[in-house]
């Protein structure tokens, strides 16, 4: 699936494609890296496969924190529920990003992409960066967007 993920050089690849979706991409990321794993995903919307796709990854991720739009949220509150009892942190806000960030404390990985959480079959388009000074500037953002959202209280 990932033959059409391009790296450019050692810590930036790009695709466009309707052969790599966002669960392609989210084990990859776990392949990639070894040991504990801090996970962050921020996604429009969450889709039950997707949620069991982040339990059965539990045995080696200490810490999951998703951000969701909160409309759709608010619209699907059975779901969003399941879903806030599977990660550590649910955040919601008027969210359209679509991001996959790992971190092992050694590296770490992010996505960013037009991929929803979902697993549709579409064109999709994305970068990752690899230990790239980008990842930083991503982090900070989280922790600004943080400031704009409502936790989901379990």
């Amino acid at each position: 699936m990932l033959n059409d993920l391009n790296w450019i050089d050692e810590s930036t690849g790009i695709f466009l494609s309707n052969n790599i979706q966002a669960h392609h991409i989210f084990d990859y990321m776990l392949e990639e890296l070894t040991g504990d794993l801090k996970i962050i995903v921020s996604s429009f919307a969450i889709t039950e496969p997707w949620v069991r796709r982040l339990i059965r990854s539990r045995d080696r991720v200490t810490h999951i924190t998703l951000f969701l739009d909160f409309t759709v949220a608010s619209r699907k509150p059975r779901n969003t529920d399941y879903t806030s009892r599977n990660v550590d942190e649910l955040w919601l806000t008027n969210n359209h990003s679509k991001t996959i960030f790992m971190d092992n404390g050694n590296e770490m990985i992010l996505a960013m992409m037009s991929n929803n959480a979902t697993n549709n079959r579409r064109f999709e388009s994305g970068v990752l960066f690899k230990n790239h000074p980008s990842i930083e500037i991503y982090l900070h953002y989280i922790e600004l967007m943080k400031l704009e959202c409502v936790q989901w209280m379990k």
